[in-house]
């Protein structure tokens, strides 16, 4: 391959404590938890607006915080939560514990609450690359409307959802023993009549159920053998905006590697084919949909996922089922092991006996003392990943990430060093005032 050298000077636009790379619910957590924690902070967003692909992607809803109708998350995530339902934006659907959500409000309150602990927002900027001394992340570098850009801090929070950050510097990441799970483009259409009985569906309150439409899946499996040209989907899955008539489909599917930008475009720009024949299929074949139109799509693929790194534990799908817990908990998922197959539209579902623990430890790796990950890249099986990948754990791997930089910048210490105890102590605290 034919390459090329590029040399420039780039000036140092800004030092902090804790840099947390990922706007996401995992971003979210980390970097007000970190600045909570009196760390000057930083977060870092591509986009124009928090929430990763909760609004940028339109995943919905926000899952899920029971178990047994007990509350298991609490903490930033748990106000959060609470936040967008008083700001209008959000219900809490019972006995599950999932948060149905307002795209659009999310983005709000997301901001609202970064900006409140006093975090450095930085939107509209991608990291490039980075460097590495002696083993520790020295500086990252940005694109943005000003150009290149360096900033630099003493922790650094890899919450991208595809560890993007820890790849740049070289971390080892856990190897894929199946194909990956396909994407989705999510969109919403208005006009949907939703009173009658079988829409009640986007409401996913039944503990342990799948709450895919089968009626709408049933048709289009009718219209394919009947010679229909039919794209690739899965469930579908209905979900609200909390406003009258107006749904939002988890319905598209294509096979996707996030880590490859060639192929994720293409399966992109195949799905956005694809919503506008399924669309039409719902309007001709699903009598709630008959005058429905389709009211916006989603700024960019649903991803479910990228790379994981190998960290000082790696989660595995029978740990996670079991509920076995570790000296290091510190946050827990009660979504189910949700494998979806990226070539025929199947999904494999294996419900928790109790909600699974995550410790510390698969936040971390063996190097990198300056380096933590949280949300869908951290330590996990492809079983244990297929569970915890969902936004509530997200955003509590989150928390406990930027609570141990903060620990780590008190003492000057490695983050394989911090104080179990006291990290766990301090989630509890957060929980308490939740």
């Amino acid at each position: 391959m034919e390459t090329m050298r590029y040399e420039k000077n780039i000036s140092l636009s800004g030092t902090y404590d804790v840099i947390v790379c990922g706007g996401g619910p995992a971003g979210i957590g980390a970097a007000i938890a970190a600045a909570e924690s009196g760390a000057k902070t930083a977060l870092i967003e591509r986009f124009g607006f928090l929430g990763g692909m909760a609004t940028a992607g339109m995943v919905d809803p926000m899952s899920e915080f029971y178990y047994d109708s007990k509350r298991m998350i609490g903490g930033i995530a748990w106000r959060f939560a609470n936040e967008l339902i008083a700001e209008g934006g959000a219900i809490l659907e019972e006995p599950r514990g999932n948060i149905s959500f307002n795209p659009e409000t999310y983005k709000l309150v997301a901001q609202r609450m970064v900006r409140a602990a006093g975090v450095k927002l930085l939107t509209n900027s991608v990291i490039i690359d980075c460097k590495v001394d002696d083993g520790e992340v020295a500086f990252i570098l940005l694109s943005n409307k000003d150009g290149l850009q360096a900033l630099n801090a003493q922790y650094y929070i890899d919450a991208t959802g595809d560890a993007c950050l820890a790849s740049m510097a070289g971390v080892k990441m856990l190897p894929e023993k199946m194909a990956p799970q396909p994407a989705t483009l999510c969109f919403s259409m208005n006009g949907v009549d939703t009173e009658p009985e079988r829409m009640g569906i986007v409401h996913q309150k039944t503990p342990r159920f799948n709450h895919h439409a089968t009626f709408i899946r049933d048709k289009m499996l009718e219209l394919r053998d009947a010679g229909e040209d039919v794209p690739l989907f899965g469930g579908p899955w209905l979900c609200t905006t909390l406003n009258k008539g107006s749904i939002v489909l988890n319905f598209t599917r294509a096979a996707a590697d996030a880590t490859d930008n060639d192929n994720f475009n293409s399966a992109e720009q195949k799905m956005l084919e694809d919503v506008f024949k399924l669309a039409k299929l719902l309007r001709e074949n699903i009598p709630e949909f008959k005058n429905a139109d389709i009211q916006s799509i989603a700024a960019t693929a649903g991803t479910r996922q990228g790379r994981r790194i190998h960290g000082l534990h790696v989660l595995t799908g029978e740990e996670y089922i079991e509920g076995v817990e570790f000296d290091d908990t510190i946050a827990h998922a009660c979504h189910a092991v949700d494998i979806h197959s990226p070539n025929d539209g199947g999904q494999i579902l294996n419900f928790p006996k109790k909600a699974g623990c995550i410790p510390y430890r698969c936040l971390i790796t063996e190097n990198y003392p300056n380096l933590l990950v949280a949300g869908r890249a951290i330590s996990a099986d492809e079983e244990a990943f297929a569970a915890t990948r969902v936004q509530a754990p997200c955003m509590e791997t989150g928390q406990a990430a930027g609570i141990a930089a903060g620990l780590c910048l008190q003492k000057g210490i490695p983050v394989q060093e911090v104080d179990v105890s006291k990290l766990l102590a301090v989630i509890k605290s957060k929980d308490s005032s939740s």
